[in-house]
């Protein structure tokens, strides 16, 4: 019972609507004591041995999910999404992103506990749909797979969310349209605006859009990691002030980026220290 009113109360501090055009800054809330559940142990690791998880390999996108009024399709502009790895799983819920321990039982038993959840604001639409995917999320105990799809069932096995497999996008030779611009004081930030950026890597060659002037730069790939040289850019005067803003933050994350992540389509670059410095999705 406490660990649901702990779930609950995350993820209705996460839900709070603002009107479009308002800055949210993005700040991760992830409760203490998260383990690692369905990883391996240190006894295993020992040991040498493997375990195989059905769940690990693919990243999912949800297609629909369960309501009072049945199963509801997911709003086409802010897709939730879901991966597995050993240690945890992670996704977005279309507006935020969510960090949660699991645990595999049995066959097909699965376990989902302790969600952490960023606090950027959410249009109505998105918040409503954020809070059913999170509330459903709690309720998971069992998984299944149909065809090319990922099912997941409550404890009476009654289907709760869908998900389709998602194939992986590259870096490069991807348009990223800007999700998120950290504003240097901590916070990723986002604004009317902010869909106006945009960036494509191709071939070595960085070009891009601050939403007001053009971008160039030279980059190198090795792994994940992304090494960006100097960024030039045309000198357009921007009549709007807060495009000025988020030309001067973008520019200035574009030179703390050292690695890059993607993960159901959407790209994260982030620094050394691994923080987030901007947010991207493919358009």
């Amino acid at each position: 019972m406490q660990k649901k009113l702990l779930f609950i109360l995350i993820l209705l501090q996460g839900c709070s609507a603002t009107p479009n055009g308002n800055t949210a800054a993005e700040k991760l809330i992830e409760p203490p004591n998260i383990r690692s559940a369905g990883a391996m142990s240190d006894k295993d690791i020992e040991e040498g041995k493997s375990m195989y998880n059905p769940l690990s390999e693919d990243q999912w996108q949800l297609v629909s999910y369960f309501t009072e009024q049945g199963m509801q399709a997911t709003l086409l502009d802010n897709p939730v999404s879901i991966e597995f790895s050993w240690q945890k799983i992670s996704g977005s819920t279309g507006c935020n992103r969510y960090f949660a321990s699991y645990q595999l039982m049995g066959e097909d038993g699965v376990k989902i506990s302790h969600s952490g959840l960023t606090m950027m604001a959410c249009p109505e639409k998105v918040a409503a749909q954020e809070h059913q995917y999170l509330k459903n999320l709690a309720d998971i105990n069992f998984y299944q797979f149909e065809d090319d799809k990922l099912q997941l069932l409550d404890v009476q096995r009654q289907v709760r969310l869908i998900y389709q497999n998602l194939p992986p996008l590259s870096l490069e030779h991807t348009v990223w349209q800007m999700t998120g611009i950290n504003n240097g004081a901590g916070g990723v930030v986002s604004s009317m605006q902010t869909g106006q950026a945009s960036l494509q890597f191709i071939d070595g060659e960085l070009h891009g859009n601050s939403g007001c002037n053009a971008l160039t730069a030279s980059y190198q790939i090795n792994a994940g990691e992304l090494t960006i040289g100097p960024v030039s850019s045309t000198r357009k005067f921007c009549p709007e002030n807060d495009l000025m803003v988020q030309e001067k933050q973008l520019l200035q994350a574009l030179t703390q980026v050292t690695h890059y992540q993607i993960r159901a389509q959407k790209l994260r670059l982030v620094n050394a220290n691994g923080s987030l410095m901007l947010s991207l999705k493919q358009p």
